[in-house]
């Protein structure tokens, strides 16, 4: 009998009822073992949930990636939805998945954690003593968090000299909430997919819209000849083109969709394309072109209610919208349990402690495509290193001796930035993931028999 058997600590809690949390969830109970989840709003859907107080979608947003590359493995989305689904369907889908598997009955929810800490004995970690905020305590025998990384806001420190209205993107929902943009001047800070998406509502309203990106970024359209872009992308992944080719003939289907950055009057991107992580939008080069768009360099200061830009040029500014993205943070647990270095855990594939068992995080990534598929993916690496850990000492063995060997670098080299600190090439990641799991499988089936 194992020591946690011994202290009946058998059950693993997932942490968040998000996309990851829940098909943590169906991944764990799909393997037999006993899993909850504490979930601190009032249902699930996480990001998703929109009006909630850790959702950071807002009014209008819908997916950067097609549902095909986004759907769980094992449970598509509906054939009649559109390619890019919105936040609602999203929502429901997630429901729809919940209800599928019976998740739901295994989701305790407005339970927020309020500190974890390990249960030991003779200096050996038996267990995870998880208090929560209602001063009531529940122990695990491991821990899977899911809750993703979007809990901290990251602002430029130059923003402290604004006099005005500054909201994160965290906090933006639409054009009247929380701020009423309609005829102001509004400078959006950050060239990620979210300020790109900001910036181009914001200037379907405002008196002029200032997007300010600390460098260019190479953008790509949602759809190519009625087809999802993504996909042709994936047919060539599974074709092995090689990247040069896959780049040349995804410039070409830029140059006949929205065209490239200096037919618009834009410098080239000073890196080569998928080296950051790509910005799907098909309306930020035709708001450019109609001047209600205004792009800006990197914001040098500010002074009062006027922002100084490093080209030189001031601009009065009414309301600044801030996408910068986020610190990544875990909470709740002290950082050296998660190997946490520099602010980030060191994990392997950003889903493994290196030595631990009863440890795992889900969706702590950035991939350049769909992600809830990929979370399936860890969680059912996951679930099958808990089985290993319990029945089968030579998979338990294998698995210890993949995560101490360094994975080989993939061919695109992302532009060092916290943005890209998680970014993972969806593809190679993916096809790792499933090399795990069919490895596992295989001395699972040998313990068995």
């Amino acid at each position: 009998m194992s020591a946690c058997e011994s202290n009946d600590l058998s059950k693993w809690c997932v942490i968040g009822a998000g996309p990851s949390g829940l098909t943590a969830l169906k991944n764990l109970l799909q393997c037999g073992i006993q899993a909850e989840c504490l979930e601190r709003e009032d249902d699930l859907g996480g990001n998703w949930y929109f009006g909630s107080s850790t959702s950071r979608v807002f009014e209008s947003t819908k997916l950067i990636s097609s549902k095909s590359l986004t759907e769980f493995t094992d449970f598509p989305m509906p054939h009649e939805w559109p390619a890019y689904p919105d936040h609602r369907q999203c929502l429901e889908y997630l429901h729809q998945y919940s209800n599928h598997f019976c998740l739901r009955e295994h989701i305790l929810f407005q339970n927020s954690v309020a500190r974890i800490t390990p249960i030991k004995r003779n200096h050996v970690r038996l267990g995870w003593q998880v208090d929560l905020e209602d001063g009531t305590t529940r122990n695990y025998a491991g821990l899977v968090f899911a809750s993703g990384h979007n809990h901290e806001p990251r602002l430029p420190d130059i923003t402290s000299g604004f006099s005005g209205p500054l909201i994160h993107s965290a906090e933006y929902k639409s054009p009247e909430v929380p701020h009423v943009l309609k005829n102001k001047r509004v400078l959006v800070i950050g060239g990620g997919n979210s300020g790109c998406d900001i910036a181009v509502e914001s200037s379907f309203h405002t008196a002029v819209t200032f997007h300010s990106t600390r460098r260019n970024y190479h953008v790509l359209p949602r759809l190519f000849m009625g087809r999802p872009s993504d996909l042709r992308g994936e047919r060539l992944l599974k074709m092995r083109v090689p990247l040069g080719i896959r780049r040349l003939i995804s410039q070409r289907v830029i140059a006949r969709t929205i065209g490239l950055p200096k037919k618009h009057g834009l410098p080239q991107p000073d890196h080569s394309l998928w080296e950051t992580h790509p910005v799907i939008n098909e309306n930020l080069y035709h708001r450019i072109d109609q001047g209600t768009i205004h792009p800006m360099p990197d914001v040098e200061r500010f002074e009062g209610n006027r922002a100084v830009f490093t080209n030189g040029r001031h601009e009065h500014i009414d309301v600044v919208i801030a996408a910068t993205g986020y610190r990544v943070t875990l909470p709740k647990i002290h950082a050296a349990e998660l190997n946490t270095k520099n602010g980030i855990p060191e994990l392997f594939m950003h889903l493994l402690h290196p030595e631990a068992n009863d440890l795992a995080v889900v969706g702590m990534i950035q991939p350049d495509s769909g992600q809830w598929g990929i979370t399936d993916l860890q969680s059912q690496v996951i679930a099958r290193m808990i089985l290993a850990n319990r029945i089968a000492p030579r998979a338990e063995a294998w698995l210890k001796k993949q995560r101490k060997q360094t994975l080989k670098n993939h061919s695109i080299q992302y532009v060092k930035s916290p943005r890209h600190a998680l970014e993972v090439e969806h593809f190679s990641y993916s096809q790792r993931l499933k090399k795990l799991i069919s490895g596992l499988n295989r001395r699972l089936r040998h313990a068995a028999v």
